[in-house]
This record gives C-alpha cells, structure tokens and sequence, in this order.
C-alpha cells in the first residue's frame, strides 16, 4: 500500500498513542491517549499538541501532503518539503529541504527552557507530559511567545530551521528526562519503518482482486490503531479509531479479533482476555478500557463465546488450548453474572438495563424502555453456554460440560417459547409477555444460531432480509426498517448499516445453509466500503455515505472477514 486519506485514518504508528491529522490547512499533532483530560470551561483540547507549519524565510507557505504507512511527507510549493517518520512509539524523526518547520501551540504551555543548546522542552501539564526536541548538528531551533488559542493564556511556538536535509526530532515523555543519545538516522528509520510494515502486509487475508486495494487498507488500519499496554490497558489493544473513539469496547474488540487471528494469534486472543483481567466482583467485564480507566457503567453483548468458536475454527484446538485455560473461569463467571443479577424475574431470559449493554444504544427496541430481554441477548447466551461446554470439555471437566451444554438448551427453549410471537422475535420488558412492536433488525439477530432454529423461523426470517425485503438495501442491511416511521438516515442504531449484526446475520445464514443470501448481504457491504471508502463506524443504508467516527476498525475488520469468505467461494 502507497497511501491513505490522513482524513480518514490518523498517521501513527503501531503501539503508539502519537497520531497526526488534517486540521483545516494544517496538520494536527496530538495524542489519543485517555491522559489527556479536558476540564471543564477549558477553550482547548487536552489531547491536541501542535499545529504544523512550514515556513520560507520566517514567513508561513501553504503545503500539501503525502501519508504512507512508514512516512508523511509535507510538500510546499516550489521544491520545499518535510518528510516525517516515527523513530519508536514517544518520537517523531523529521528532516526538512528549502523550509523551516514551525510548531503551533494548540493550547498554554506552562513552562519553556532549555536544556542543552541542541534542545527545547515544554510542559503540557493538561496532556500530562512534556514535549522534548532536538535538533541535528547544524540546524537550529527558536522559540517566541505568542497567544493560545481560544484566549486561553499565553503559548510559545516553536521553529526549527536549517540547510537542506536538516533533522530533527520530537518526543512527548510522560516526565522530565535527559536526552544525549545521538538522532537515529532518518532514512535508515525510513527504509526501517518501511522493512517492518511490509512483513505486516504480507499477512494480510487474500481477499477478491476487486477488493484489493480496500483490503490493504483496511488491513493497515488495523496495524495502524494498535496501542501499547499501559495500565488498564494490560495488553496490547487495538483501539476502535485513533481518530475520535480512542478505546476499546467489549464487543468491538471480538471482531478485530478474528480478523487478527492467522496474522497474529497472540495478539488477536489480547483483545478477548483484555478484559477478562479485570472483571468486577461479580464477574461482570468493563464495557470499555483505555489507558487511564476501566469503565464499569454498562457493559456489552455477550458475543465472546461466538468469537470464541470462531477463533478455534480459524486456528484450530491446539493452538488455542493455552488461551482456553484462561478464559474458561474468567468467561463462565461472566456468564453466571447475566443469569444472577441480570435475571431478576428468574423467568431464564436475562435482560439489558439500558440499551447501551446490547451494544445497540439507541435502537427503537428500547423505545418502551428497560429493563429489556433482548432476543438477541438470549440467542447470544445459547452460544456462549455451549461454548463454555465445549471449553470444559476439552479441560478435562465433564460435568461442567454437560451442566453448560444443559443450560445452552435450556436457554433456546425458553427463546422459542417465550420470544417468538406472532411470527417474529420479540424483546418484552422484563416479565412481560409481549413487546412493544419494533422494525428494528435487533430482533433478527437470533439469527446467529443458525441450524439451531427450526426450518419455519428461519423461513420466515430470512424472508424480510432477501433483496425487496423491507431490511436489505442496496448497500447492507439496515439497522432499522427504511419503511419504519422511525427510520432515521442518521439515527446511530435507527437505521444506519453496521459491521457487526452484518456479521454476525451472515454467519448465522452460513450455519443454517442460505448461502446465497448470506452471499448477497456480504456482497452489499464490501461494495459499502469499497465504493464509500473511509471505514466508517456506520453508513447511511439508502445512500451508502460514512456517517460517524471514520477508521473505525471492527468495520475494517467485518470487511476483511466477508471479503475473505467471497475469495474461497470465487476459488471454488
């Protein structure tokens, strides 16, 4: 892969919270890590460092510019130009030919000095850290005040100048240090950075020729968002977007995840265990995690036991075995959490107390309010008991197995029985009988248990998602009904087409043998993400427009996955 959109997808590193990205004329430097905190009334983004500028002769040119996964370049006019490359996950390498490079406050810095005549530090107390730079042997660096943005005090700016393929460097170090180490040459880190990214390329799925150039970026993005452990994060994650959505979600985190498997399979189990290591007392897993905090509010879907099951087909037993010994107590706790404190009706049918736990925040399921059983959430707690089986089972323990694998069919019973009405899947409010009526696709996606529904619900089902239905449009399908009177184009999970229901409604089409529907629905949304380029964390289902966060990478994910699946059925 040559380049990208720095629109739609941050330069950075992988295991780096440094990203850069368009700000109008300018690029943006800043960070995506959680440590940034903004207060309230202040006039300025904690996370933000610096605008880049070049300059000729002090005074500011505009520029263009050029990302590839190992570099960015900044074109001026004339022959003007600054390359940039990431010397390890904290540094920015720089050199620069015919212009200065001059660095815009974003926000007060509280303090400026100068430690060694080679070097300039500032104090970015709100990101929590100082901003190190360094400047090569006949070039120089300068600093003046001049006024923050948004009136929010006095700043500095920064200017490196120097003879063509002058260098330089800028670090953010979470505390004072020393620098002596002499800069790492910048083309040997370029041909580096390079060497290193096209290993990672070289892994990438094979996808149909058509998708090819989708993939590879898609695939980069997902090398792109990846981030260090740092407490909470305790293993290496990658992030939903180093564009806005700076964590990782526990649900999100299962389909990067299975697109991470062959590649990297250590890597792809981190995002499952992730938040497994910290569970609350109950057994209950964060809803999301970033480097400063676990949060606990809500949580997600149970999905892990389908992404389980799916990683072991990807890899095999053997191969996952180690990471089953440590996912069994951890997941059969989370398990007893949605039958103990989810369940308070004890009618078997646990329920969500806000739409945010189904991962589905907003969709008109939840209209009639909570606490919901979601069908969904039964459907996906048939999965995970039998998964919790089949884990017990190859641990040597027996009894467990039979005991979970009792509990999977007692769970789809009780979904038969009480969930299906009138024809269709409903989610009543806990211990009621009947819902209120929804044209939301949260109700097809019992769905995923494929085979395991009788033929006539599966007929009827998959009735409303064929071509002409009132879900699938011309680009997916559509999180709620475009004939439902409360369809909205740009309504979050009331309309819009998502990665994940996409998935997971295919694979349950897959298992139950429609495998040209299941084909057409995978279809659809390739063509979605080819022909609206961006990977974005939801689209318009009547036009095809990326709505939201873009560089999202479960949809990058979902993407590679489908496209996948389509290249072995081109094979054969």
């Amino acid at each position: 892969m040559n380049a990208f959109d720095l629109s739609a997808i941050p330069f950075s590193l992988a295991g780096s919270f440094l990203a850069i990205s368009p700000n109008g004329c300018r690029l943006l430097y800043r960070t995506t890590s959680a440590r940034a905190v903004r207060r309230r009334a202040q006039p300025f983004e904690a996370a933000d460092f610096f605008e880049i500028a070049l300059t000729v002769r002090g005074e500011e040119v505009p520029y263009a510019w050029s990302a590839a996964p190992h570099r960015l370049d900044l074109i001026a006019a004339g022959d003007g130009f600054a390359t940039l490359v990431f010397a390890d996950p904290r540094t920015l390498l720089f050199k620069t030919s015919g212009v200065g490079l001059r660095l815009l406050p974003a926000k007060p810095f509280d303090a400026c000095w100068q430690p060694a005549p080679d070097q300039l530090a500032l104090l970015d107390f709100p990101a929590r850290g100082l901003h190190q730079l360094r400047c090569a042997p006949g070039a120089s660096l300068a600093f003046h005040p001049v006024p923050a943005p948004g009136g929010a005090g006095p700043s500095v700016a920064v200017d490196f100048s120097g003879p063509a393929g002058a260098q330089g460097a800028l670090r953010f170090a979470p505390h004072e240090q020393s620098w002596p180490e002499p800069l790492p040459d910048i083309d040997e880190t370029l041909a580096l950075r390079e060497r290193e990214y096209q290993q990672w390329q070289a892994r990438m799925p094979r996808v149909p020729a058509a998708y090819q150039a989708a993939a590879e970026q898609a695939w980069f993005l997902l090398w792109n968002s990846q981030v260090p452990a740092s407490s909470p994060l305790t293993r290496p994650a990658v992030y939903m977007s180093k564009s806005w959505m700076n964590a990782i979600w526990a649900w999100d985190n299962c389909f990067n995840a299975l697109a991470l498997a062959r590649a990297d399979p250590a890597l792809a189990w981190d995002q499952l265990l992730l938040f497994f290591d910290q569970p609350d007392p109950n057994g209950m897993v964060p809803d999301c995690i970033n480097d400063l905090e676990a949060l606990y509010g809500f949580t997600k879907p149970p999905v892990q036991g389908w992404a389980i099951r799916k990683l072991i087909h990807k890899l095999g037993l053997k191969t996952c075995l180690p990471y089953l010994a440590q996912i069994y107590k951890p997941l059969a706790r989370l398990t007893e959490w949605w039958y103990t404190l989810r369940d308070s009706d004890q009618d078997g049918l646990p329920h969500y107390h806000h739409g945010n736990d189904s991962g589905w925040d907003n969709a008109t399921v939840f209209d009639q309010g909570c606490p919901t059983a979601g069908a969904d959430l039964a459907a996906y707690l048939v999965l995970q008991c039998e998964t919790l089986a089949m884990i017990a089972r190859t641990l040597g323990k027996p009894k467990a197995a039979a005991r979970w694998l009792e509990r999977a069919e007692g769970q789809l019973k009780r979904l038969l029985e009480h969930g299906w009405h009138d024809g269709a899947f409903q989610s009543p409010l806990a211990g009621q009988l009947t819902a209120a009526p929804s044209q939301s696709l949260l109700n097809f996606m019992p769905l995923v248990l494929g085979k395991r529904l009788p033929a006539q619900i599966l007929t009827t089902l998959t009735a409303s998602l064929r071509p002409g239905g009132p879900f699938l449009t011309d680009w997916g399908l559509a999180t709620e009904s475009p004939r439902s009177p409360l369809y909205q184009p740009d309504g979050y999970w009331r309309g819009p087409i998502w990665a994940p229901p996409t998935l997971l409604i295919f694979d349950g089409l897959l298992d139950a043998g429609y495998t040209g529907l299941a084909r057409e629905i995978a279809e659809r949304f390739c063509d979605l993400c080819l022909e609206h380029p961006g990977f974005w964390e939801n689209y318009d289902a009547l036009t095809g427009a990326g709505l939201r966060c873009p560089g999202y990478t479960w949809t990058a994910s979902v993407f590679l996955e489908l496209a996948e699946w389509l290249a072995t059925q081109t094979a054969e």
